[in-house]
């Protein structure tokens, strides 16, 4: 994801996992010992996440902060660089929480030479120990200092990101996750990109690789996170409004429990990069994603306490993507689709309320969302005594007006409507 690969810090080890870990080691690593298991306890972060790999760096102003919380962001990823100190004074000022990498990343501010990480600091909610480790012996120190971090607290969450995994080669994706959460890892985090400067967009991948992360985190009971890519580099388009909805909203009918973006604070001087993603590095000014993440962002927020409690059961779509599951009439409470190109994913509450997020899908590049709208029609089951709208971002919402049992919803490109419905 970034310009340097993560390296991996070692630490201690972890009980259970031995037998899975000692396939990423190498010859300087012979034989692992057994890691200690973790205790599982609540995280002390109790908001919906949503951060920017790269947000305000130490050197911005609180201004530059104020913004980024105004934005709708919950969490900030602060970096151990000479800005450290500032940027965590900037983020408990603001009334947002960090989670804190163990190591250096991005940017050209110079690293600390011994980083004081402030394990008693309550603005720090957790730690993310790697970025895309992908050798073997990488992701076995990864995973040994997320168990050591959460044998130390296990309120305050730690994590690496895995590699896109398309690109994640022996071990495979699945197998870093079965051995990061033997180890006591409480997250899933992955990161794919997909919007394209030819205008050509990837699908295929976005939708297989939520659907490997949404199984995951249905077997091992944690969340996952995945991001929308916010800046153009090297073969990626800067989004537009459709697309940078289109991304998100999948993310969160595939049961995403948080959201990142990639970036919000761009980098100066990189050779194939742009500048300027939700805001200009220059002087902290607001670009047009600006406006556009933030009414995401509060969108999100606004059934964030509903989406933090609701278990994913399916998703299907009217036009799949290689290898995803096709929306069958009469099959869900939902029982007719007529759109372009929708998805649905269907979703129940701990008391075993149904909730479904329909998300227009058509998007592309320079297209707004209101260009790229869609008349969904909605057929629904006998047993349907109403459908309530959750969330609405271009619309209200409240009750569902039903005609014989069908509703008409404009919903705009790339957006998602939250239903739920009452059962006769």
């Amino acid at each position: 994801m970034r310009r340097g690969i993560a390296r991996g810090l070692i630490v201690a080890s972890l009980a259970g996992a031995a037998a899975v870990l000692s396939s990423f080691v190498t010859a300087e690593e012979p034989d692992p010992p057994a890691l200690p298991g973790v205790p599982t306890q609540p995280w002390r972060f109790t908001g919906f996440p949503i951060i920017a790999w790269w947000g305000p760096p130490g050197t911005a102003t609180a201004d530059d902060f104020r913004a980024y919380r105004d934005a709708g962001f919950t969490l900030h990823a602060t970096n151990p660089d000479e800005g450290f100190h500032r940027a965590l004074e900037h983020v408990e000022a603001v009334g947002l929480k960090s989670m804190v990498f163990r190591q250096h990343q991005g940017f050209d501010l110079k690293p600390l030479a011994d980083p004081q990480f402030l394990n008693d600091r309550e603005v720090i909610v957790g730690w993310i120990t790697a970025d895309e480790p992908f050798r073997q012996a990488d992701i076995a120190r990864s995973i040994r200092m997320v168990n050591s971090l959460m044998r130390r607290d296990p309120t305050r969450w730690a994590f690496f990101n895995l590699l896109s995994p398309h690109l994640q080669r022996n071990p495979s994706t699945e197998l870093i996750i079965e051995a990061a959460v033997r180890a006591g890892m409480p997250i899933l985090s992955y990161d794919t990109y997909v919007v394209m400067t030819d205008g050509t967009d990837r699908a295929d991948l976005l939708y297989n690789h939520l659907d490997l992360f949404r199984r995951a985190s249905l077997r091992h009971g944690i969340p996952f996170w995945a991001f929308a890519l916010t800046i153009k580099h090297y073969g990626y388009r800067r989004p537009s409004e459709s697309d940078l909805r289109w991304q998100q909203y999948s993310n969160l009918a595939y049961g995403a429990k948080g959201l990142w973006y990639f970036t919000y604070w761009g980098p100066l001087g990189w050779k194939g990069w742009d500048s300027r993603a939700i805001v200009d590095p220059r002087d902290g000014s607001r670009t047009e994603l600006y406006d556009w993440v933030k009414a995401l962002n509060h969108a999100v927020l606004n059934m964030g306490p509903v989406l933090l409690r609701l278990k994913s059961l399916d998703v299907v779509h009217t036009v799949p993507p290689a290898g995803q599951s096709a929306f069958a009439p009469g099959r869900f409470w939902v029982a007719d689709v007529k759109a372009r190109d929708a998805l649905v994913g269907f979703f129940t509450d701990e008391d075993g309320a149904p909730y479904a997020m329909v998300v227009n899908k058509v998007h592309g590049m320079a297209k707004s969302a209101r260009e790229t709208v869609d008349t969904i029609e909605l057929a629904f089951t006998d047993e349907v005594q109403a459908v309530d709208v959750v969330s609405w971002l271009d619309g209200a919402p409240g009750p569902l007006t039903l005609e014989n049992g069908r509703a008409r919803l404009p919903i705009s490109g790339g957006t998602g409507v939250l239903l739920k419905a009452t059962l006769r």
